[in-house]
């Protein structure tokens, strides 16, 4: 495996699914899809209901009986998330195209389930205050917008790198 040359096969392919990400709105789906799968799935971990719409400027709110937590979130950073796992999929040297796509799909659900699970979060780690949920909070951020997309895909292509990096043996 030459590292160079993965390097810059990620960079280009970052830097073009990126553009294609965000000149497709594809984003904005994504960002929707997240809402609504947090939305769902909120209740039914900790009670608070996610209104979408609901905040000043059409913001979404989460509410529990009379409490409310503005869903202050970016969520084009956080939907962006996936574009990484998808790049390095598709640079890593010795796939096959089914696979790479199998991989690809893989990654792109598991960056989604980690998205939908933070939204969810969300309300949790605002309204309850305390050290724990403050690193908590912090973890998950760092997570899902630095480690997850190469922890993913060092985790999926774990067998691939094996072969290509004799040093992973």
């Amino acid at each position: 495996m030459k590292k160079g040359r993965f390097l810059c096969r990620f960079l280009a392919v970052f830097a073009a699914a990126l553009v294609v990400w965000q000149w497709t709105g594809v984003s904005r789906w994504y960002a929707r899809a997240l809402l609504a799968s947090a939305g769902w799935l909120g209740p039914a971990l900790h009670g608070w209901v996610l209104e979408e719409n609901a905040g000043p400027g059409g913001v979404p709110l989460w509410a529990h009986g009379g409490r409310q937590v503005q869903a202050a979130l970016q969520f084009d950073a956080l939907s962006v998330g996936v574009v990484p796992v998808l790049a390095l999929m598709i640079a890593t040297p010795g796939l096959r195209l089914p696979r790479r796509l199998c991989l690809a799909a893989a990654g792109a659900a598991l960056c989604f389930a980690l998205g939908s699970l933070i939204v969810c979060l969300f309300p949790i780690l605002v309204f309850y205050k305390n050290p724990f949920v403050d690193v908590l909070g912090t973890f998950l951020g760092v997570v899902a917008f630095v480690g997850a997309p190469v922890i993913i895909w060092f985790t999926l292509t774990y067998q691939q790198l094996q072969q290509s990096l004799p040093r992973l043996r």
